[in-house]
C-alpha cells in the first residue's frame, strides 16, 4: 500500500486527471482517510502521506521526490558573465581542484513553489568539518509582486546553457560568509560578490553553462523528465509555473488564510489543478517568502491538531474505568484506560497521549438511583498523593462533598472502579493562538519582523535601541533612566558575556536579542535582571516560556527579589495561568452570545477564584500565590481597588446601573467563605440574576488588574489568552496606565515550536507597541516536543517544521547572538563530562563551583558514603575502607549499578526497570531523609529524580505514595521531586538521581539522544547519581558499536571507581 497501511480503498473516483499531467498525481488516489481507512471525503481530517519507500508500479517515486524537494544530484555548472564578446565564466573550469568552490544547478519545490536552485560549495570554508554552502533561488512565480519571477526561460540543448531574466533571488547561507568575507580567498570573494549581486532589487539576466557529463545515464534521464515539464520543454508544463506559490494552500500570493474553523481540508487541497502532493516536505532554516513561512507554520499546526483531535476521539469512543478521590475541596477522577482503537494500522498502532490542556464532560451512573450523572472536569497532571493512573480529571462542577452526600454515596466512597464515558472538549486554546499568530505575522503592520522570519540576509535588518520608547511622543525621565541603569549595573557582578548582553540591548539587530547558553550560565539571572530593568524604565513587560514549570520558576524568583531587595520602585507582576473558562465543556444550559447567563453550574466560571479561596494556605508555598485569581482575592479582601462602571456581559453589553464591581465580588467571597447555607445557595445557583452580576463583577475585577499591570508572566501557549488580548496594554485612558512600549522575553525558546514564540510578539493588542524581543535558550539541549507521528505513518507534510525552533535556525544561519560560557550551577566535578561531551570544552567554571560538599550541605557527604558502603560493597573490609578513603569527588558522581528487567507498560508502551525503583526506596532514600531532617532542610527542595520514561515516573510516584502511607511521621516535604527529562529542563536541584531505565548499551531507546542526555546530566548542582544496568551490549554483534553518551559516561565512572553494584 502506498501509505504503508494494511488495506486501502479502490482508486478514488473523486480524482479526475483528464487534461493534466497524470504522472504528477498517480499516487493520490491510493491515499485514504487516516482514521477510517476509507476513501478521502469532505469529512476527512487526516491523510496518511504517501511514503517514497512504497513500491507502486504506476508511481514514479524518483520523479515525485524530485518535484517536491531539491532535485538530486545537482548539475555542475558555471556562471556565464559579460557579453558575447567579453565573456568569462565562474568557476573558470569544472571538475578540477584549481578553484576553491563548486557551483551546482538544481530545481526545488516544483510542485509547490518552483525555483531554480543554485548551490555554491566553498571548499575551504569549513563548518564543523564540512564545506560551507550558499544557495540562490530564482522563482518561477512573481513571489513578491510584478517583476520578481522568472521570464524568458530558455534551456538550449545545443550549447547546454540555461538563460533567463528574473527579479532578486532569495537565498540562504550568505550571512556567515558576510561575517567572514575578510578571511575569504580571492576566488571565494569574487564568486561571493557575484552571487550577492543577484539579491539586489531589479531584474537580472542569468546565464548558466551546464557540465552534465559527470552525471550518470540514470541521473540524466531523471533530469530530462524535469526539463520536459519546464518552459520550452516537450511535455506538459507544470501547473505551478507562473501560478501563485503554494497554490494548493490558497490563491493569495502573499498570505495564507488562517482561521480556526476555516482552514482547508485535505479534500479541498486535492481538488484544484494544483494539488497538495501529500508527501513529506523538507523544511530548512530559512523561508523564501512570507507565504511559505505562513503555509508551513499554519499547516504544521493544523495537521498536529487534527492528529491529536482524531486520536482523542478514538480514545473517547470507549468506556474507561474511574474512581473518585477527594483532593482538598474538590474531587478528582482517577482514570484507567481501557483498550481503545488508535490511529495507525493493525501492524503499527501509533502511541497516544492526552493533550496537555483539556476539558471534558464525564458521564457515569449513580448506582443508587440508576440515573446518569454528568460532571464537568479539567485534565490535571500527576497527583503524588494518589495511586498512579493513566489520567486524572479534577471535577469543577461539583465539590468533593457532593460525592460524599446521600445522593452519591455509592459512587463517591466505593473502593470499586466504575465505568465512565468521557466527552472531550476539542477547544485547544494553543491551536487557536497558533493560527491567529500566523494570521497576524503576515500583516503589513508586522513587516518589521519579516527579515527575522525569513532569515535570509541580516545586513538589511535595522539596529534598534530597546531602551528607547516605542510609542510616539512617549519619553523616559532622565532620573528614572539613571536609577534603572544604576540598579542593573550594581545588582550583581556580571561576567564578560553577561555584560555584552546588557550592552547589546541598545544595539539589537531587528529588535531581537538571542542569548544561548548551557545550564547554570546565568540565563535566568539575566532574564530576571533585564525584565525588571525594562519594568523600572516604564515599559510593559511580557515574560513567556513554553512550560508552566519554567514560568512558575521565574515567578518565584521575581517574588523573592520583590520581597528581599530594595528596588527603585515597587515591582508588581501577575502570573497568568490558563483560564478554565477557555476549555470547560459547554452544555445546552450554558451561556451563549445571546444569553450570557448560564442556567446550570454557574460556579464553574468562578473555579479559579474558589480554588484561590480554599487553597490560599497551600498557594502561599507555590508560584500560584502570584496568579491572577490570588491577586483578585487579595485586592478584594484588602479593599485596594475601586471600579465604578456598568457591569458588562461576555458579549460587551452594559447591564444595569453603575456599581463598584469590587463590592459585588467581596459580597460573593463573603458568602462562599462563610460556608453553610450561604455557600449552598451559591452552589444551587441561587438567583440567576444575582449570579450573573457576581460573574460579570469577577470578570471586570480580573480585567481591572490585567489592564492596570505592566508585568505579565505566561506560557507561550497562553500569550494570547482572551483576557490578555482584551485588556493588557490598553489605551492609557482605559486603566490610566502610561504606555512606553512592550518588551517580550521568551525563556527556553529553543524548546518551543516557532509559531508559539511569535505569539507574544505579534499579538494585535500590543504588536504596534513591541520594542523588541529577548530570547534565551540552549541549542544543545532539547528541541520542541513534537507529538506527531513519523516514519512508517506520517500525517503532517511539514512535520520537520515542528522540530526547528526559531532561535536555533537564526543562530545556524549566522544571526548575531550572545553565548554564555561561565557556568555557576554544577560543581566542577559534575561539569567536566558535559563540558567535554556537549560543549567542546568551551565552558569555564565560575566562582564557588569548587566548594566541598559539606560546605554546602553538611552531613550529606557522610550519608552518601554510608549508602555506597552499606549497599555497594561486597565485604565488611571493603565497606569500611570506602568510608575512609572515598573523596568528595567520589561521592558526587556515582553509578548505582542494578541488575533488572526492562518492562513495557501494556497500554502506553512506556518503559521501566522496577528493580531501579526498589533500590532507590529501600537503599537510598531512607538515608537521605534522615540526613536532610538532621540538616533541618526539605528533601523536596534539594533532591530531584529524573526519569526517562513516564512508566518509570509513575512507579516512583507510587513508591512515594506507599512510603507516606506506611510512615506517619513522613510528609511530602520528605519526598523528592519526580520529573521526566523534558519537564526537568530549566530546573535544578542539589542532588539529582537519574533513572534512564537502561540496562544495556544497545537498548537505550530515546535516552540515546544527546540533547536528552545533556538535560538529565546538567540539572544537578552538587551530586549526580545514575541508577542503571551494567551497560554492556545485549547482543554480541553490537559490542563494537560507538557507545551512546550515557554508556560512555558509565564506562568513565567505572574506570574512576565511581560505580558500585547494588544488590
Amino acid at each position: 500500500m502506498a501509505s504503508g497501511w494494511d488495506a486501502h480503498s479502490d482508486v478514488d473516483s473523486r480524482f479526475d486527471f483528464e487534461g493534466q499531467d497524470s504522472a504528477l498525481w498517480r499516487h493520490l488516489p491510493r491515499l485514504v482517510d487516516g482514521v477510517n481507512k476509507l476513501a478521502i471525503s469532505d469529512a476527512t481530517q487526516l491523510v496518511a502521506l504517501y511514503q517514497y519507500h512504497s513500491i507502486e508500479p504506476e508511481v514514479d517515486n524518483t520523479l515525485l521526490r524530485n518535484l517536491t524537494g531539491i532535485w538530486d544530484p545537482s548539475v555542475p555548472c558555471q556562471l556565464v558573465l559579460g557579453s558575447e564578446q567579453d565573456q568569462h565564466r565562474l568557476p573558470p573550469k569544472v571538475g578540477t581542484d584549481e578553484h576553491s568552490y563548486d557551483l551546482g544547478l538544481s530545481f526545488n519545490k516544483l510542485l509547490l513553489a518552483p525555483t531554480i536552485y543554485l548551490k555554491c560549495t566553498f571548499l575551504r570554508v569549513l563548518e564543523e568539518g564540512r564545506p560551507h554552502t550558499a544557495v540562490l533561488e530564482w522563482h518561477f512565480n512573481s513571489y513578491s509582486g510584478p517583476g520578481t519571477g522568472i521570464v524568458d526561460y530558455v534551456h538550449d540543448d545545443s550549447t547546454a546553457v540555461i538563460s533567463f531574466t528574473a527579479g532578486p533571488a532569495t537565498c540562504s547561507g550568505f550571512n556567515k560568509l558576510e561575517r567572514a568575507k575578510n578571511k575569504l580567498c580571492d576566488q571565494d570573494n569574487e564568486i561571493y560578490g557575484v552571487l550577492k549581486s543577484y539579491l539586489a532589487h531589479g531584474e537580472h539576466a542569468v546565464k548558466l553553462k551546464l557540465k552534465g557529463n559527470s552525471l550518470s545515464l540514470e541521473a540524466r534521464g531523471e533530469l530530462n523528465k524535469v526539463r520536459s515539464r519546464l518552459p520550452g520543454g516537450d511535455g506538459v508544463l507544470l501547473p505551478t509555473i507562473g501560478a501563485v506559490e503554494y497554490a494548493a494552500f490558497g490563491d493569495k500570493s502573499d498570505r495564507v488564510h488562517c482561521a480556526r474553523d476555516g482552514m482547508l481540508s485535505p479534500a479541498d487541497m486535492l481538488l484544484p489543478i494544483i494539488k497538495h502532493p501529500m508527501v513529506p516536505i523538507g523544511c530548512t532554516n530559512t523561508f523564501t517568502t512570507v507565504k511559505e513561512a505562513s503555509v508551513q507554520l499554519a499547516y504544521s499546526a493544523v495537521a498536529s491538531e487534527a492528529e491529536a483531535r482524531e486520536s482523542t476521539k478514538l480514545w473517547a469512543q470507549v468506556y474507561h474505568s474511574a474512581k473518585v478521590f477527594p483532593l482538598g475541596n474538590f474531587a478528582v477522577l482517577g482514570v484507567r484506560f481501557q483498550k481503545f482503537e488508535k490511529l495507525g494500522s493493525a501492524n503499527g498502532e501509533l502511541h497516544y497521549r492526552l493533550p496537555k490542556e483539556m476539558g471534558a464532560s464525564i458521564v457515569f451512573k449513580d448506582r443508587r438511583s440508576g440515573m446518569s450523572v454528568k460532571v464537568k472536569t479539567i485534565l490535571i497532571g500527576n497527583v503524588a498523593e494518589l495511586p498512579p493512573h493513566d489520567a486524572f480529571f479534577q471535577i469543577i462542577s461539583e465539590s468533593a462533598e457532593y460525592f460524599g452526600s446521600g445522593e452519591m454515596v455509592s459512587v463517591g466512597r466505593s473502593p470499586e472502579y466504575f465505568d465512565v464515558k468521557i466527552e472531550p472538549v476539542y477547544n485547544s486554546a494553543t491551536y487557536a493562538s497558533q493560527l491567529a499568530t500566523v494570521a497576524q505575522l503576515q500583516l503589513p503592520g508586522n513587516r518589521r519582523w519579516h527579515g527575522i522570519l525569513l532569515n535570509q540576509v541580516h545586513d538589511a535588518i535595522k539596529i534598534i535601541d530597546l531602551t528607547q520608547p516605542k510609542e510616539a511622543e512617549a519619553t523616559i525621565a532622565p532620573h528614572i533612566r539613571r536609577r534603572a541603569d544604576a540598579w542593573l549595573e550594581d545588582w550583581m557582578t556580571w561576567n564578560e558575556e553577561q555584560v555584552a548582553v546588557i550592552e547589546g540591548i541598545k544595539v539589537a539587530k531587528g529588535g531581537t536579542i538571542l542569548v544561548m547558553g548551557p545550564a547554570g550560565t546565568g540565563k535566568t539571572l539575566l532574564q530576571e535582571a533585564l525584565s525588571i530593568y525594562f519594568y523600572l524604565l516604564g515599559f510593559h513587560v511580557l515574560a513567556l516560556a513554553p512550560a508552566n514549570s519554567n514560568v512558575d520558576h521565574l515567578a518565584v524568583q521575581l517574588g523573592r527579589i520583590e520581597e528581599r531587595e530594595k528596588l527603585p520602585s515597587a515591582l508588581k507582576f501577575l502570573r497568568m495561568y490558563p483560564s478554565v473558562r477557555d476549555f470547560i465543556p459547554k452544555e445546552d444550559g450554558d451561556a451563549t452570545e445571546l444569553d450570557p447567563i448560564p442556567a446550570k453550574h454557574s460556579l464553574v466560571q468562578f473555579y479559579d477564584l474558589l480554588s484561590a479561596i480554599d487553597d490560599r494556605e497551600t498557594d502561599k508555598q507555590t508560584a500560584r500565590r502570584y496568579g491572577l485569581a490570588q491577586a483578585v482575592l487579595h485586592a478584594a479582601e484588602n479593599h485596594t481597588h475601586v471600579l465604578k462602571r456598568c457591569l458588562r456581559s461576555s458579549t460587551g453589553n452594559a447591564r444595569g446601573d453603575v456599581v463598584n464591581a469590587w463590592d459585588l465580588l467581596r459580597e460573593f467571597i463573603a458568602k462562599w467563605s462563610h460556608g453553610g447555607t450561604d455557600r449552598e445557595s451559591l452552589r444551587s445557583g441561587c438567583d440567576d440574576q444575582i449570579m450573573a452580576q457576581y460573574r460579570m463583577a469577577y470578570a471586570q475585577c480580573r480585567a481591572h488588574l490585567i489592564g492596570g499591570n505592566r508585568f505579565m508572566l505566561a506560557t507561550t501557549g497562553n500569550a494570547r489568552a482572551s483576557e490578555l488580548v482584551q485588556h493588557w496594554y490598553s489605551p492609557e485612558h482605559e486603566w490610566n496606565v502610561k504606555r512606553l512600549g512592550v518588551v517580550v522575553f521568551v525563556d527556553e525558546a529553543a524548546k518551543d515550536v516557532e509559531v508559539n514564540v511569535w505569539s507574544g510578539v505579534v499579538c494585535e493588542q500590543w504588536a504596534s507597541g513591541v520594542r523588541g524581543v529577548v530570547m534565551f535558550g540552549d541549542d544543545k539541549q532539547l528541541k520542541p516536543t513534537n507529538t506527531c507521528s513519523r516514519g512508517r505513518i506520517n500525517f503532517n507534510a511539514f512535520n520537520d517544521r515542528l522540530d526547528i525552533p526559531l532561535p536555533c535556525r537564526l543562530v545556524e544561519e549566522g544571526f548575531p547572538h550572545y553565548r554564555l560560557l561561565e557556568q555557576r550551577r554544577m560543581h566542577q566535578v559534575l561539569s567536566r563530562f558535559p563540558n567535554r561531551e556537549f560543549y567542546k570544552g568551551k565552558l569555564r567554571d565560575g566562582a564557588g563551583t569548587n566548594l566541598p560538599l559539606d560546605a554546602r550541605l553538611p552531613g550529606l557527604s557522610k550519608a552518601l558514603k554510608t549508602i555506597v558502603a552499606e549497599h555497594g560493597s561486597h565485604s565488611f573490609d571493603e565497606s569500611r575502607l570506602y568510608k575512609v578513603e572515598a573523596t568528595d569527588a567520589d561521592i558526587r558522581l556515582h553509578w548505582v549499578e542494578v541488575k533488572g528487567d526492562r518492562i513495557r507498560h501494556p497500554g502506553t508502551k512506556s518503559l521501566c526497570v522496577r528493580e531501579h525503583v526498589q533500590v532507590f526506596f529501600k537503599m537510598i532514600l531512607p538515608r537521605l531523609i534522615e540526613c536532610f531532617r538532621q540538616m533541618d532542610k526539605r528533601v523536596d527542595e534539594h533532591i530531584m529524580i529524573i526519569c526517562a520514561y513516564t512508566y518509570a515516573l509513575h512507579e516512583y510516584l507510587d513508591g512515594i505514595r506507599k512510603m507516606l502511607r506506611h510512615n506517619d511521621h513522613l510528609t511530602v516535604a520528605d519526598m523528592p521531586q519526580v520529573l521526566t527529562v523534558d519537564a526537568s529542563q530549566g530546573r535544578e536541584a542539589s542532588m539529582v538521581v537519574f533513572d534512564g531505565s537502561c540496562q544495556h548499551s544497545d537498548c537505550m531507546g530515546f535516552v540515546n539522544d544527546d540533547a536528552r542526555c545533556n538535560v538529565a546530566i546538567t540539572r544537578a548542582k552538587e551530586v549526580f547519581w545514575v541508577i542503571g544496568g551494567a551497560m554492556n551490549a545485549k547482543r554480541a554483534e553490537n559490542s563494537n558499536r560507538k557507545p551512546a553518551t550515557l554508556a560512555k559516561y558509565k564506562h568513565e565512572l567505572g574506570l574512576m571507581g565511581k560505580c558500585h553494584r547494588f544488590a
